[in-house]
């Protein structure tokens, strides 16, 4: 890896695989290799306070219940997370993990319940009749009170959606 971290040749090689086509810069690269050694809930630690987190893990949970696999994080879902929250990442591909996250019944829109759902944990101190407030003002400008991917931006503007889903590592 040439960061002067010591790690195993096994776990430098798995993660330099890993890392190939990140934007993880040389020093960046070098603290997520020793937050490797120590394990992927040190990484994950790592992004604490992050109110989203919680549900971006449990939609992990469910693609990999949904394709039959280990609910255990990969290295690779972790860097694709990482990468993702990158600061230099663009706002398109932090757009498409935010989808995927408020789209929680994965019908093609967000509606009522699903946006709910996720204020549940990025407003965990409001009460969850004002939830049901938000959500219906958010969506009420929306045929059918759901938004699709095209007006996504609506709802979650870059600057929030930026402020959300940027953490460096």
């Amino acid at each position: 890896m040439g960061s002067g971290v010591s790690v195993s040749k096994q776990a430098a090689s798995e993660l330099d695989d890993v890392l190939e086509n990140t934007l993880f810069d040389e020093h960046e690269t070098a603290r997520l290799a020793t937050l490797y050694v120590s394990g992927i809930g040190t990484i994950l630690s790592s992004l604490q306070p992050m109110p989203i987190l919680p549900a971006i893990l449990q939609w992990f949970k469910e693609q990999a219940r949904s394709e039959g696999v280990s609910e255990e994080l990969t290295i690779e879902q972790v860097v694709y997370l990482l990468d993702t929250l990158h600061p230099r990442q663009s706002p398109e591909n932090k757009r498409d993990l935010a989808w995927k996250i408020y789209d929680k019944d994965k019908d093609g829109a967000v509606s009522q319940p699903d946006l709910v759902a996720i204020l549940r944990y990025i407003l965990p101190a409001v009460p969850m009749a004002q939830h049901q407030v938000i959500a219906r003002r958010a969506l009420a400008a929306h045929p059918e009170n759901k938004v699709k991917k095209e007006n996504f931006s609506d709802i979650l503007p870059d600057k929030e959606l930026i402020d959300m889903l940027t953490k460096p590592i």
